[in-house]
């Protein structure tokens, strides 16, 4: 377990290909505060207990739960952890809604991704694979929390020391960062990762063009004077600009790379998904690769550098 000063990181495993998330833990006069939550699954379980221990606190000391978006490896935890804590848990209205979406037993949104997916190109012997693939999360993510919500331009106390609250959507819709001028410290969850590139997905009845979000997220973050950054995967790091510019860049490439295939010859979103990544993709990667593809062609196709036509019940991009 890594610590700086007043905030320790705590590794959570996850039963997925990222293999692990970091939350946070910061101590304070009056308690403790816990960024993000893991899912709640026994691995993560046993994960927190021997951190707790590690740390030396009890449950009944966690002040508030913090979580920075409603992903399952953020927020899975969160109603479990409040129970015991009976601390409050704070997160965006924004986010709370998504993850009812996502993950209420009474949503259809398995079953809207499947026939979005089926519409982008993808065959049925994927589509029927979704609805119970996304239906598989609601077991980690139970019982959900009862929220407080927050919400950019206000400032939050997380131990003794108090941090602006930054909106910085793309890799969800609601997702804030947190940020202590007096020490020049960002708390970012997903999004800034100091070697992997943040996962930005178009889902149906979220944002429309999350590409051009997380763009204009990074440009507008990049003048912030930023010593240290906490990420939710990966190391702690300091090269704060230098990242923002390269996954830029890395955008940049890839939307190239996009319009390049697009204008040499019509192509369904997930014929350019296969393309990038290949097609030996379980279900899990699948649905974020498809969907990372889909938001670099919708950022293209509404910022006028292509188009889009329907084709025998399928959507191809073209210019």
């Amino acid at each position: 377990m890594n610590r700086w000063d007043d905030i320790y990181e705590v590794s959570l495993p996850l039963p997925f290909a990222l293999k692990a998330i970091k939350s946070y833990v910061i101590r304070g006069s009056n308690g403790f505060t816990l960024i993000d939550t893991g899912l709640s699954y026994w691995q993560a379980h046993e994960a927190w207990e021997k951190a707790r221990q590690e740390i030396g606190f009890d449950w009944t000391d966690v002040e508030k739960i913090v979580l920075t978006h409603y992903h399952p490896d953020h927020y899975g935890m969160a109603g479990m952890l409040q129970e015991r804590c009976q601390a409050p848990v704070l997160m965006t209205e924004t986010d709370y809604n998504q993850a009812a979406l996502f993950f209420g037993r009474e949503s259809d949104q398995p079953d809207r991704m499947a026939r979005f997916y089926g519409e982008h190109g993808l065959p049925e012997e994927w589509t029927k694979q979704i609805p119970a693939h996304l239906r598989g999360f609601t077991k980690w993510v139970e019982p959900h929390p009862e929220p407080t919500f927050i919400q950019a331009g206000e400032t939050i106390q997380l131990g003794d020391y108090s941090y602006e609250i930054l909106h910085t959507p793309g890799h969800a819709d609601g997702h804030v960062s947190f940020y202590d001028p007096a020490r020049r410290l960002l708390i970012g969850g997903d999004f800034l990762l100091p070697k992997i590139t943040p996962n930005i997905s178009l889902w149906p009845e979220c944002d429309p063009n999350p590409l051009d979000s997380y763009l204009t997220t990074l440009d507008k973050m990049k003048p912030l004077a930023v010593d240290r950054v906490f990420p939710s995967h990966g190391p702690v790091f300091e090269h704060y600009r230098e990242r923002i510019q390269e996954l830029m860049k890395h955008h940049g490439e890839r939307l190239a790379e996009m319009k390049e295939w697009v204008t040499r010859k019509p192509l369904t979103a997930t014929e350019v998904c296969f393309r990038i990544f290949g097609k030996n993709l379980s279900v899990h990667n699948l649905r974020f690769a498809l969907s990372e593809t889909l938001a670099h062609l919708e950022y293209l196709r509404q910022n006028g550098q292509i188009r889009r036509e329907r084709k025998s019940g399928h959507w191809i991009y073209l210019t």
